[in-house]
């Protein structure tokens, strides 16, 4: 599984969830000894994976995947047309370039913009947008902030990469929009009129937290789970978050960090009983209340929220 899971580029959790919820799961078995992916198993993960990433549902994404030929090749394979119309938009870059945080940060300091957005776009097309975040940008910023020197006027190499990540995830989110408008998500059997908002999921952050919160909003529309940004500072207290969420018909409420006015917030939020808050980073206070939920890592932030979604 861990194996798969890193082909895949995702956590094997999901993995388990996928065999759990759709049975795409290994299929091999020997005595004594572990079940283990077959080719064609992992073929069917393959394009699995590859629908998400284009925005399609989870549950239509597994039916395509469980119905599709696993010796035809995934380029081969006839998708839904509004995605091979939206794949046929996307420019067309041959070259695979070199992509590592140093040579992300290079590039910034250049700085060569259209060289950290092919990086970025090429490690979300591999990965998908929040791995590309972990295991690229982040410390690509990190790097940066480490590093002594002085920019010319106009020249600011963490703008270049933050400019980069939101055109990532505004493209993910795009198209994820563009699968829900077109069809490809269907609605499940005893969904109503108002499903589609009850997928709704608020990420709450800071300023210096904010970009992590739109990361995670572009890894939940992979998933199939709409999301908005909050600016904490501009909530105005639990009374002002409360009435977001009923307009927002909202199921989830993330809070990214700990901006101020967070403990108030999310005692009421949970006081209210029908909404899930999930409380991200190491620095997110120290709260045990019903319907809290701790996570460490965006990706970990994605897949509970989005498995609950499921549900």
């Amino acid at each position: 599984m861990a194996a798969v899971a890193a082909r895949l580029g995702v956590a094997a959790s999901t993995l388990r969830t996928w065999d759990r919820r759709y049975g795409l799961g290994p299929s091999s078995h020997e005595a004594g000894s572990h079940r283990r992916y077959t080719p064609a198993d992992v073929a069917r993960l393959e394009r699995m994976r590859h629908l998400t990433l284009q925005g399609v549902a989870p549950s239509d994404a597994a039916r395509a995947a469980l119905s599709s030929d696993p010796a035809v090749p995934l380029e081969a394979h006839p998708w839904p047309r509004r995605l091979q119309e939206s794949a046929a938009e996307e420019p067309a870059h041959h070259e695979r370039l070199l992509v590592d945080p140093l040579s992300l940060a290079a590039a910034a300091l250049e700085p060569d913009a259209p060289r950290v957005h092919r990086m970025l776009d090429q490690e979300v097309r591999d990965a998908g947008i929040v791995k590309a975040w972990t295991s690229l940008a982040k410390p690509a910023l990190a790097m940066l902030s480490q590093r002594e020197r002085s920019d010319r006027p106009g020249v600011d190499p963490e703008g270049v990469i933050a400019t980069a990540v939101l055109t990532a995830v505004r493209e993910v989110a795009t198209a994820a929009e563009r699968a829900r408008e077109s069809g490809v998500h269907l609605l499940r059997p005893g969904d109503g009129p108002t499903a589609s908002a009850s997928r709704t999921a608020l990420l709450c952050a800071a300023q210096d937290r904010r970009l992590r919160a739109h990361v995670i909003g572009g890894g939940l529309a992979e998933r199939g789970v709409r999301a908005r940004v909050l600016r904490a500072e501009s909530l105005g207290g639990p009374e002002q978050g409360l009435r977001t969420i009923a307009e927002r018909a909202a199921r989830v409420l993330a809070v990214v960090g700990n901006p101020p006015g967070t403990d108030e917030l999310v005692r009421a939020v949970s006081a209210r009983g029908d909404v899930e808050v999930f409380l991200l980073g190491g620095d997110a206070p120290d709260l045990w209340l019903p319907r809290v939920h701790r996570v460490r890592s965006a990706l970990a932030a994605v897949e509970e929220i989005a498995g609950l979604m499921e549900e």
